[in-house]
């Protein structure tokens, strides 16, 4: 009896905390920004944020992992690898993000999307670039006991920067607006967001951004970052809708990337997320 009740307990704190394929942040750079990060995109992580954004990775490889909200259970596994084409055809990139919920060495529930991304640059002058991309999403969920479910969606992404310090980016995801499932479909999460990112200074970078779920209600997030010296960056960020408050640092070490970042929420409890990766 006390395993049921545990188990009852489990489902539904997971089921509070964590939407089908919702909007879990793989970057823990992106975190500390407050989320803000369509027009800050320039690693392999991009594949997930702004695919126009991999055009800045000429070899990037990204490993993150958290459990989310602090819940053993809920573990968050992503994995992105850029690369850069000769002949200006564009940077390709593979990634993956896979988020589970296991009870007892039983898996509950598996999320899984596998993508392949491409960025390109269309327009490049001495004072402005313009990027384009996009993304197809493998999405598969599973359940304990049940089938599992997959669907294909594809994100797109355009990025503009003009004289080195200002960023325009719009990027949409799920434009096809998949869903999964036989008789009880599952919509799956289709936002499009808008970001400025602007250099105030050498070394400074801002970013604010707005966010569009057409399911749900807007949210607004913005952050900041600053690299104090050489081995050392620090980024505050805040987001609305739900309220989260981030903060984050990265250390670098020659070509090696080590990013933390801390999310507050005011109800449910902390959320910490460590990237590890590598970049020419």
């Amino acid at each position: 009896m006390k395993r049921i009740i545990l188990l009852c307990l489990v489902l539904i704190q997971s089921a509070l905390l964590l939407a089908v394929f919702d909007d879990y942040q793989p970057s823990a750079r992106a975190r500390g920004f407050g989320g803000a990060y369509t027009a800050v995109s320039d690693d392999a992580n991009a594949m997930f944020y702004n695919p126009a954004g991999l055009t800045a990775t000429k070899f990037g490889v990204k490993l993150g992992f958290s459990n989310l909200y602090n819940q053993e259970f809920s573990e968050m596994k992503t994995a992105a690898v850029g690369y850069m084409l000769p002949k200006n055809l564009g940077t390709l990139a593979i990634g993956a993000r896979m988020m589970d919920v296991d009870f007892e060495d039983v898996s509950l529930m598996s999320e899984q999307i596998w993508s392949i991304a491409h960025g390109i640059t269309l327009v490049k002058d001495i004072h402005s670039e313009i990027s384009f991309g996009y993304t197809g999403n493998f999405y598969n969920l599973g359940m304990d006991d049940e089938g599992d479910a997959s669907a294909f969606g594809l994100d797109l992404g355009v990025l503009a920067q003009l004289h080195g310090r200002t960023k325009f980016a719009f990027a949409v995801t799920n434009i096809n607006k998949a869903n999964m499932g036989a008789e009880n479909q599952i919509d799956l999460p289709n936002k499009i967001a808008l970001g400025i990112s602007y250099l105030p200074y050498d070394k400074v970078t801002t970013s604010i951004e707005v966010k569009k779920d057409f399911a749900k209600e807007t949210e607004f997030m913005g952050g900041v970052e600053a690299r104090l010296f050489e081995p050392l960056a620090i980024r505050f960020g805040v987001h609305q809708n739900p309220a989260l408050y981030n903060a984050g640092a990265s250390f670098y070490i020659d070509n090696v990337e080590v990013d933390y970042s801390y999310s507050y929420h005011s109800v449910l409890p902390a959320t910490h997320y460590f990237n590890l990766g590598y970049k020419f």
